[in-house]
């Protein structure tokens, strides 16, 4: 059952399968804890043991109750973790209302469930582009028939502007990866481990090293507290950066030039600091196969941010250094660039009907002949996805004109859409446009 659209971030008779899978991944995280925590245990029994000497049966007792309480815990995880992941893979279905006021409502007869906006972080259209499946932070899936891909933007549209309180919220993420605790965990211990082995026994070797790398776990839980989530949010007054170590506030007023960049926005505040907001989850970036929806819905939250920011702060950032900020490569791998640039210019690149980056504003950075061969591969990228006449002669004009055989190329096969990666990095090698572009001449003038 596909859904009706209604003006105000209503969907009527929609087609609603909820999969609760942040249950059944907490079941399953449990479970692999408290195996992580009975192997800790049954190591430091093992260490403690030679060492207790006549006390050992005392000494054993709290290890082995302990050891007792979490194997009972492992078992009990162990018979329910399937069928949690098996209900979750069933969910629960029917016709419903889907309404996006203050959070995503689910509204059934009889039942009424909310999903918070903030939590809404991926989303992917079927094949057959009559279903787009929503996914929290936590793994719940909402999956909602809708009548065409059309409605399943305006769904994104509507959750990226959403406010809860008179105040609009985004996820913040990091560039740098977080640590992986289980994968510290294991390289820690079968490292400790191996060294030990050669001058100890096995089973003494192995002790030390579970109990090593349950440290190691631990430690990096504790650092991880300094990068914990945070959440950043925009009300009349100025922006709230939040995360579970405080809150910083910034007044609008304060915040002196506000640009575009690759992922996110990038504050230019007064006293000279400047402050960079991720708002695009790097791995879509790094990821070609996730700049489907997922990627319409970070860039949907960070243009809303962009036009709340311009709109309060009373400043935008010029065209030119628009331009740049959106053709640049900024270090992304080539396909994820091409998979970035294919959504800039036209009717793909549009958010509420006005585009990213205009087709002229493309053209005059391609056919600028000073421009950094970057940015004009960019603007050919971004331009080869209209097909029209006028665009492909401009196009191959822009290619004859280009005395570096290597740029060239790259620009004839740009303005087809298939360009290789050894093609590219050989064009940029060549030009020298590793190194960061400068704003193109005829884009400041164009400003």
């Amino acid at each position: 059952m596909a859904g009706t659209a209604g003006s105000d971030g209503v969907f009527k008779r929609c087609g609603v399968l909820i999969q609760p899978y942040a249950d059944a991944r907490s079941i399953g995280r449990l479970l692999s804890s408290a195996l992580a925590w009975l192997l800790v245990v049954f190591s430091v029994a093992s260490l403690v043991e030679p060492l207790a000497g006549p006390i050992v049966a005392a000494v054993m007792v709290p290890f082995a109750l302990l050891g007792s309480l979490l194997a009972l815990l492992c078992l009990a995880c162990l018979l329910y973790t399937p069928i949690a992941w098996l209900w979750a893979a069933v969910g629960s279905s029917g016709a419903a209302v889907v309404r996006v006021s203050n959070a995503l409502w689910i509204e059934r007869p009889g039942d009424r469930r909310s999903f918070p906006l903030l939590s809404l972080t991926r989303a992917r259209l079927s094949s057959s582009g009559g279903e787009v499946a929503l996914k929290t932070d936590d793994g719940d899936v909402i999956r909602v028939r809708v009548d065409d891909p059309v409605d399943a933007e305006r769904l994104l549209g509507v959750i990226a502007a959403g406010r809860a309180r008179g105040t609009w919220s985004a996820r913040l993420y990091e560039d740098a990866p977080s640590l992986p605790r289980r994968g510290l965990f294991v390289g820690v211990a079968a490292l400790m481990s191996l060294i030990c082995w050669s001058v100890l026994d096995f089973d003494v070797a192995l002790s030390l090293g579970v109990v090593t790398g349950a440290s190691a776990w631990v430690l990096a839980a504790l650092l991880r507290e300094g990068s914990a989530r945070r959440v950043l949010v925009a009300g009349s007054d100025g922006l709230s950066l939040r995360d579970d170590a405080g809150e910083r506030f910034i007044s609008f007023g304060s915040i002196e030039r506000v640009e575009e960049t690759a992922l996110g926005v990038e504050l230019a505040l007064a006293g000279g600091e400047e402050l960079s907001l991720t708002l695009v989850p790097p791995q879509l970036l790094r990821d070609p196969s996730e700049t489907g929806l997922s990627m319409v819905l970070a860039e949907r939250r960070r243009e809303h941010l962009l036009a709340l920011l311009r709109e309060r702060s009373g400043r935008g950032a010029d065209e030119a250094g628009r331009a740049v900020a959106l053709l640049g490569r900024r270090g992304l791998p080539a396909p994820a660039w091409r998979a970035a640039l294919r959504r800039l210019v036209g009717e793909a690149g549009a958010d509420y009907r006005t585009a990213k980056l205009t087709r002229e504003q493309a053209f005059t950075v391609l056919e600028d002949g000073g421009a950094p061969a970057e940015l004009r591969i960019g603007a050919a990228l971004a331009l080869a996805g209209s097909r029209d006449g006028q665009t492909e002669e401009r196009l191959r004009i822009a290619a004859e004109g280009c005395a570096n055989r290597d740029v060239r190329l790259a620009l004839e096969h740009a303005a087809e859409g298939d360009i290789d990666d050894w093609m590219l990095e050989q064009a940029l090698s060549s030009s020298g446009s590793e190194q960061a572009a400068a704003p193109p001449r005829s884009a400041a003038r164009a400003a």
